[in-house]
């Protein structure tokens, strides 16, 4: 996080700034995420008799003695009659906002600010948590509205993201900056997992949201008093740092943000980058959500054992997303083509998870093996950040923010449909059918939407990226005026 020598100043404002994005998007993902824990305690289950889901079965005898060496499983049966696909449909309702909101969140925070703009969705997502358990005894549908809203608050924070780091992160502190600040979704999903099981078993399903929600409005104090929009704003700012980020975040303009929609729009290229998305998300929502149920429903574990182990898959892949990129960075240093760096990611990403979730079908009640199986697969999902994700760069750096929110929004529309989807196979097919059907549906659409990208990609620079007006603007045609600024101490 920049150069440290001396922080006369006391702690950097920016710091301070990228610590407080981190616990909020770990409690978002918290929020995210809490209904996917919950649910297995909320629901009765649901009378669909196979050779994995009934009580003293060998999936449970082999689930519980990979855990502690017992055959003693301890159920929760649930209050609300929900059928799997009235779960699959309030899993989807998340995405109902989440979609809408990708493209405008990064406008609403660069004209109203990011302060308002970043802790209204965390502080918004805290009151609906806490509201959830009270109304859920009302009517199923009071869920439905409640994620909705809760999609449409969390579809703003890294677009948000983006207009923060424009405002005060230098270019030469912008990845570590970001790096960080996402860190916190994903240890926060591997945090909550097993956190929330615990508090589910302690003191019921409804203390997961009002713990959650508490934790979020206790968070919104902080970012609240020492949370500015920009350097300038900042009542409390050193000058040292002040003067710093004046001299090295260039200033935004209006005529920066005009941007080529037509030509991007039907661009090739850019799609190209957009289909994997698609996969990527369709995989990723399906083994974040439903990962619990599975390792509940499907393998036989209590709920405790269950969420620790949903938790242990996405823990590898933040480790192995480190070292992934780690090496990537070495490859293309020593002048390894770009593309190539693409394709390898992608095939990865998409490829190794898909062939994985097929070999889980044919597990049977073998939970280690399923276990391990379904820890490689999601691990491999890490590789996406050096491929397709990185394609808006690619093909017009100057108009990466924007096209990155499009990008997003294609592929958070899979969260529409892949959820209700596999609360309807799980539905008519009952277990294991059921998920054998979602995985094969997942594997199927990892690989087909890799295929584009790895045919026809070309990962340079399209013509209509280069617009005089942006050009003339571009921060890194600033860089060479800087170098006077480079001695100013601390930073």
């Amino acid at each position: 996080m920049g150069r440290f020598n001396k922080l006369k100043g006391g702690i950097p404002a920016r710091h301070v700034l990228c610590l407080l994005l981190f616990f909020g998007f770990a409690l978002a993902f918290t929020m995210r995420i809490n209904l996917s824990i919950a649910i297995v305690a909320m629901v009765k289950e649901q009378p669909f008799e196979s050779e994995y889901n009934h009580t003293g079965n060998k999936c449970n005898e082999d689930a519980n003695e990979l855990i502690n060496g017992t055959t003693n499983k301890v159920g929760i049966d649930g209050e609300f009659d929900w059928n799997e696909m009235q779960q699959g449909i309030v899993f989807g309702s998340f995405f109902w906002g989440y979609l809408l909101s990708q493209v405008p969140g990064g406008r609403l925070a660069e004209t109203i600010g990011i302060k308002k703009v970043f802790g209204a969705a965390i502080i918004s997502n805290g009151i609906l948590c806490i509201l959830l358990p009270l109304l859920a005894n009302i009517h199923w549908s009071f869920i439905l509205i409640i994620r909705a809203v809760q999609g449409l608050g969390q579809g703003v924070l890294f677009p948000a993201l983006n207009a923060a780091v424009g405002q005060w992160i230098p270019l030469e502190e912008r990845d570590r900056f970001i790096s960080f600040a996402v860190q916190g979704a994903t240890l926060g999903t591997v945090a909550s997992l097993p956190l929330c099981g615990i508090i589910l078993t302690s003191w019921g399903w409804r203390a997961v949201f009002y713990i959650s929600g508490l934790l979020a409005l206790c968070w919104g104090i902080p970012w609240f008093l020492l949370v500015y929009d920009s350097p300038s704003s900042h009542p409390r700012i050193s000058k040292s740092e002040h003067d710093y980020l004046k001299s090295k975040v260039p200033s935004i303009s209006k005529e920066k943000t005009a941007m080529p929609w037509c030509a991007a729009l039907t661009s090739m290229q850019f799609w190209l980058g957009c289909i994997p998305a698609l996969g990527n998300d369709w995989g990723f929502h399906t083994l974040l959500t439903l990962g619990p149920k599975f390792m509940q429903a499907a393998l036989g574990f209590d709920i405790t054992q269950s969420s620790f182990l949903s938790s242990l898959p996405f823990l590898c892949q933040y480790g192995f997303a480190l070292i992934y990129g780690s090496v990537m960075d070495v490859l293309l240093e020593k002048k390894f083509p770009v593309i190539w760096v693409r394709r390898i990611s992608i095939t990865i990403s998409h490829i190794l998870p898909a062939l994985g979730l097929i070999a889980i079908t044919t597990t049977g009640c073998n939970v280690t093996l399923s276990v391990a199986i379904l820890t490689f697969s999601v691990s491999m999902i890490g590789a996406f950040s050096c491929g397709y994700f990185q394609n808006p760069l690619d093909v017009a750096p100057n108009f990466a923010g924007s096209l990155t929110g499009i990008m997003n929004g294609v592929g958070a529309s899979t969260g529409l449909f892949s959820t209700p989807v596999a609360g309807a196979l799980l539905y008519v097919q009952g277990t294991p059918n059921g998920w054998h059907s979602i995985f094969w549906i997942a594997a199927a659409i990892y690989i087909t939407t890799s295929l584009p990208y790895l045919l026809f990609a070309t990962a340079k620079v399209q013509p209509w990226n280069e617009r005089k007006e942006i050009k003339e603007m571009h921060p890194i045609n600033i860089i060479a005026d800087e170098k006077s600024n480079e001695d100013i101490e601390g930073y």
